[in-house]
């Protein structure tokens, strides 16, 4: 292992969550050990689908256009009787699954197809170039935690040396299974595993030549002839993964699917008796559904899967990960540096653990009561099953994407607060207009003759917009970032400012010329101010000071 000398923060788990986190870190200027009991990144097809606010995320890293090139347009799901069948058929795009004008909320597309074996290669390298300590073959054996640090044993499992450490926190991305939760014995709850009981059958052949579309549409086909109903989902190069389901009710099991039996399966999906195969590994999984009920425990921490696993029928898994990484690291580095009191670091709970338990509900029905899954076994559920699963409504995806509002210490508003669902309210349009505790609206607007969307000025600071009339907010900013030691950008929005709005939207969301709407690093809108006040400074003083839980009392708005 490297050498290494005081390192404020360990992340366990070196997937989606852990390589976020490493990343949104290092644009903060902490430094992190990233490690993972794997040997590699993973190669197989899984959390497939990133929606628009987690490639806004990756976008704020820079690595927007790396993760468009490296995705494709979401998967299709397609029937045919075997991978060499010439008929084919749609059964579902997923693109339908968003209905609304998307585009007057994101610069990014609504959803895009870009895997786990391709999200993890990606954010890798960008850690890597970033200079940031990434350790394979190192898991975590023990750790013990105080007032002042988190002291921990990691081994080599390569050659089995030990080495005692101490972090100022340690990050749990160490998926559904995560050890460090269950050290901690923080309890949670949720559904569990569900009564569906799934095979993934892994393995290589020449299927490529099979496939009529792009070869960038990353298809996934429903195979169903008389030997197998199964799912398959096409890998990185000539891997490929067969999905079966099995029912214990009816007297089946995983243990009499042998090797030769799954061959059979191989065989019959495949369609093609010429085309050789290796099978390689055969693993049985359910989906389950559980929420820790807290996210933090001292200075320990769970992200992703560790706080929470749901079903991934709605394709929120990686995507809740991502946005749970990007609402903790600016809290934490905040703290680290000294800018923040540590009780800002109870928001995060505050904030993610409703939104999470809102996706969990609603991933327990997902795509599998869409009618156009029903009608084929590998997605039917009995009447019973049904009920047991349906505990809310459906929603559209945008509701446990971005619809909803916080409600907590790290939010400023000068409305009532009204009664709220679990912590957050949820909003009842898709509009996003910039009030306090969503996420900051986008608008198309000019700088220097650039056009750019306002959420590409994040860059891991506090950002600061004001109309034409704004002048005396942006000498403010200036001011109380320089007294606070923090980062913050002011931009005044106008014909001959900072912004131009090309499409009229500022004026739309109702703040005034000289009125005020203040970021957080995440991109939530912390505090907005329709009009002028008498003392600019004093009062974004106090704002910000509330905001990083630093402010004993109220400020008066």
């Amino acid at each position: 292992m490297k050498n290494q000398q005081h390192t404020p923060v360990l992340i366990v788990g070196a997937g989606g969550a852990g390589l976020s986190l490493s990343l949104l870190l290092q644009q903060q200027g902490i430094a992190s050990v990233l490690i993972e009991r794997r040997s590699d990144v993973s190669w197989y097809p899984r959390a497939r689908n990133l929606n628009f606010r987690s490639l806004e995320i990756l976008r704020g890293l820079g690595l927007s256009s790396e993760a468009h090139a490296v995705g494709a347009r979401p998967s299709r799901l397609i029937r045919k009787e075997s991978l060499a069948s010439r008929q084919q058929e749609e059964v579902l795009d997923p693109i339908t699954l968003f209905e609304g004008a998307f585009e007057d909320i994101t610069p990014e597309p609504v959803v895009w197809y870009c895997p786990q074996s391709r999200l993890e290669p990606l954010l890798l390298t960008h850690a890597r170039r970033r200079d940031i300590d990434v350790r394979y073959n190192t898991e975590l054996v023990s750790f013990t935690q105080d007032d002042t640090a988190v002291t921990v044993t990691l081994q080599d499992r390569t050659t089995g040396r030990r080495e005692v450490l101490s972090f100022d926190y340690l990050l749990a991305a160490d998926g559904a299974h995560s050890k460090v939760r269950e050290k901690l014995g923080l309890p949670g709850k949720g559904y569990g595993a569900l009564e569906e009981y799934f095979l993934f059958i892994y393995f290589r052949a020449n299927w490529r030549q099979f496939m009529q579309e792009n070869e960038s549409a990353g298809d996934v086909l429903l195979i169903e002839n008389s030997t197998v109903n199964a799912l398959f989902m096409r890998a990185e190069k000539d891997l490929g993964m067969l999905t079966i389901r099995y029912r214990p009710a009816q007297g089946q099991s995983a243990e009499v699917y042998t090797r030769e039996r799954c061959q059979d399966l191989l065989r019959a999906a495949i369609g093609d008796p010429n085309i050789p195969f290796e099978l390689l590994d055969i693993s049985p999984w359910r989906a389950a559904e559980h929420v820790a009920d807290q996210f933090q425990q001292g200075r320990v921490f769970l992200v992703g899967d560790a706080a929470h696993t749901m079903p991934p029928y709605e394709g929120l898994g990686v995507n809740m990960a991502l946005q749970g990484a990007q609402n903790l690291v600016w809290k934490l580095a905040a703290t680290i540096k000294g800018q923040a009191s540590p009780e800002l670091l109870s928001t995060y709970t505050t904030e993610r653990h409703p939104v999470t338990w809102m996706a969990a509900e609603q991933s327990l029905a997902g795509m599998m009561e869409r009618p156009e899954l029903k009608q084929h076994s590998l997605f039917a559920r009995t009447e019973e099953e049904r009920a047991k699963l349906a505990k809310q409504p459906p929603a559209p995806l945008f509701v446990p994407i971005l619809g909803y509002r916080y409600r907590s210490d790290a939010i400023v508003s000068e409305e009532a607060v009204p009664p709220s669902q679990q912590g957050i309210e949820l909003l009842g349009s898709m509009e996003l207009n910039g009030q306090p505790g969503t996420r900051v609206p986008h608008l198309w607007v000019e700088r220097s003759g650039q056009r750019l969307s306002t959420l590409d000025l994040f860059d891991g600071s506090f950002v600061l917009f004001t109309g034409s009339g704004g002048a005396s907010w942006c000498e403010a900013a200036s001011a109380v970032a320089e007294k606070l030691g923090i980062k913050l950008s002011a931009y005044r929005i106008g014909p001959s400012w900072d912004l131009l709005d090309v499409e009229n939207g500022w004026h739309k969301l109702g703040i005034s010329p000289e009125g005020v709407m203040l970021a957080r690093p995440d991109g939530f809108v912390a505090w907005r101010h329709s009009d002028s006040v008498a003392n600019h400074e004093e009062q974004l003083q106090q704002v910000l000071l509330r905001i990083l839980g630093r402010a004993t009392a109220q400020p008066a708005l």
